[in-house]
Parts: structure tokens; C-alpha cells; sequence
């Protein structure tokens, strides 16, 4: 097997070189030409809103609502944990038994209580 290969490649050493002729090139490089992929036109797909990109990209509907449910649930147990909320505490708002002054907040908006 191997002499068979070695006597093919010096046969295709002394040949002359073959070098394809102008009429094929013509041919090849037409049929490659013709093959070629076209384009597609995009100038017809029409935009997408900012509300549909963040919709899609939290999941859509579902994704949506689950973080609205999530949202509210948060804003309902940050009320329901103060004590103004508490029915003792209601009363006293309501009632006047305690009063609020905006003096009484400190520089980050927080009530300073002192005993005395």
C-alpha cells in the first residue's frame, strides 16, 4: 500500500502543473456568486415599547404580577409591624394622648424619645 502511494505522488511530482483554466474559474466563481445568502430587509419589524421589554424581561405577565404580589406584601407587613397600628396605639393617635411634633424629629426624620 505504501509503495502504491509513494509511486502515485511522484507521478504527480513529475506532471505539469494543471492549473485550472480561466472558462472554469468563470464558471466556479458565478455558481459561489449565485449561492451567496440575500439580506434580509429589518426596516419592517416594528419597535417594541419600554413597558414590553421589562414585561419580557421579568417573565411577562406572570413574572409581573408575582413581583406586584411580592411589592405589596412588603408595604402591608412594614405597616402592620409599627405600633400606631396596634389598637392601643390607634387610640392614642386618634385620642390626642400623644402628640407628634415636627421638632420632635431628629436629622433623619426619626422621633427622639427622652425620659425625664
Amino acid at each position: 500500500m505504501d509503495d502504491m502511494l509513494n509511486n502515485l505522488f511522484e507521478e504527480a511530482r513529475g506532471a505539469p502543473d494543471a492549473a485550472p483554466g480561466d472558462d472554469l474559474m468563470a464558471r466556479v466563481l458565478a455558481d459561489a456568486i449565485a449561492l451567496q445568502p440575500v439580506p434580509a430587509v429589518v426596516a419592517d419589524r416594528p419597535r417594541r415599547s419600554l413597558m414590553r421589554a421589562i414585561f419580557d424581561a421579568v417573565g411577562g405577565w406572570q413574572g409581573t404580577s408575582g413581583l406586584v404580589a411580592a411589592t405589596m406584601a412588603s408595604v402591608w407587613i412594614g405597616f402592620a409591624g409599627t405600633d400606631t397600628l396596634t389598637l392601643e396605639g390607634l387610640q392614642a393617635v386618634v385620642g390626642g394622648d400623644t402628640d407628634y411634633y415636627l421638632s420632635d424629629l431628629g436629622g433623619d426624620f426619626s422621633f427622639t424619645i427622652e425620659e425625664g
